[in-house]
């Protein structure tokens, strides 16, 4: 059987040249104005001084069918648009560009103290993960009885600031590792005008934040979110996840929890799937990055040998292979 080989190179090539191009642009805050306007001139920019390169990045978009040229005029078409109006997905890979751009370090050396880019990081997951977010809260809302929220690796507030919509709460706490997501999810937050309490730390280390975050909620009607944590702290140990699940339930008996995870699949069913996940991709980066995802079996063995129940199960876009369907991600929701 002959492979479309030619097409597959064109795919694989185009989206190192497009991943790199979408994460310029929107760091330097050009993208909102691509999205806003219904055509756009070069001079519309005036953050960028070159214009000629710019222009050749426009020219390539244009060559791509991302936009269309009309005299000294650029406009998205209807698949450019759905493209830009995702360039959070973009966002999250391209944060880990100092890992692939050293590639020969990383199997050269036995060391490394490569680090991703931590403010794409932030802002890539916080706009990637909202559909999830919205699928937790609109859940929970049926209660309506939550006082305070505790976000565990809080990234850019971004869930603290629906879930005080959603739920009406009255105090929220934070608690990163990164100095970056502390300043700048407090700077959010604090523009809600609402009680706050965000702690830079180590989310694993319970005994080091907890004592704070009691006293400030009263351990009253708390809401407890875990976004993607415990692929950060897990090194690939179940029973360390285990313990920390039940170090929580200590500290906080009467908490309910927002679980949230991506799930590793097998090297068959990301190989059927490839057209249509970047799973694999992704699981690549958190290899690299010293991460912990775990599959979908470890994953419910983890939270049903914690001292929590499961209340409810989320799940999202499943990969099918074999007549089984294994989840990408799943949300739990635990009591």
């Amino acid at each position: 059987m002959e492979t479309n080989f030619k097409k597959e190179i064109a795919s694989n090539l185009r989206g190192f040249f497009v991943t790199q191009i979408i994460s310029m642009i929107v760091r330097n805050n050009i993208i909102y104005k691509v999205l806003s306007k219904d055509k756009f001139r070069l001079n519309d920019f005036d953050i960028c001084k070159n214009k000629k390169n710019l222009n050749f990045i426009f020219n390539y978009l244009t060559n791509i069918g991302y936009l269309k040229k009309n005299k000294h005029f650029f406009s998205l078409t209807e698949l450019g648009k759905d493209i830009f109006m995702r360039y959070s997905s973009f966002l999250v890979p391209h944060s880990y560009k100092n890992y692939f751009s050293n590639l020969d370090n990383l199997i050269l050396k036995k060391k490394n103290n490569i680090k991703v880019l931590r403010d794409e990081n932030i802002l890539g997951s916080g706009k990637t993960h909202m559909r999830y977010f919205f699928s937790a809260l609109n859940y929970l809302k049926k209660e309506n009885n939550f006082s305070s929220l505790i976000d565990l690796g809080v990234g850019n507030g971004d869930f603290a600031i629906l879930s005080k919509k959603i739920l009406k709460l009255k105090k929220i706490c934070g608690v990163d590792f990164s100095s970056e997501s502390v300043k700048i999810s407090k700077k959010k937050i604090e523009k809600l005008k609402i009680k706050n309490l965000i702690i830079k730390e180590d989310a694993k280390k319970i005994e080091k934040w907890s004592k704070k975050i009691i006293k400030f909620t009263d351990n009253q009607e708390i809401l407890i979110s875990m976004w993607f944590l415990i692929q950060e702290i897990s090194s690939n140990s179940k029973s360390t996840i285990i313990n920390f699940l039940n170090k929580l339930k200590k500290n906080f008996p009467k908490a309910k929890i927002i679980l949230c995870e991506l799930v590793k699949a097998d090297a068959v069913t990301y190989s059927l799937n490839k057209d249509f996940t970047f799973m694999p991709e992704y699981m690549l980066f958190h290899d690299l990055s010293g991460q912990g995802v775990f599959g979908y079996r470890d994953l419910e063995y983890i939270v049903k040998k914690s001292n929590f129940k499961i209340e409810k199960r989320i799940i999202f876009d499943e990969l099918k292979a074999n007549e089984k369907s294994i989840p990408s991600c799943v949300t739990y929701i635990l009591k």
